[in-house]
């Protein structure tokens, strides 16, 4: 659940530093572990690129 949790506050725009401070984690590569993004996500990010 708390990979989930991390991971749908990452993917709904929430910075990693709110989502450390939430999680309580003492350090951002605790966070990283737990915030995984979803490759469709993913592939929003890049197609952003192609938008102007």
């Amino acid at each position: 659940m708390r990979r989930d949790f991390a991971s749908q506050l990452a993917m709904k725009g929430v910075d990693l530093k709110t989502v450390r401070e939430l999680m309580e984690h003492a350090d951002m590569k605790m966070t990283m572990r737990y915030a995984h993004l979803a490759p469709s996500f993913k592939l929003q990010a890049v197609e952003l690129l192609a938008k102007k």
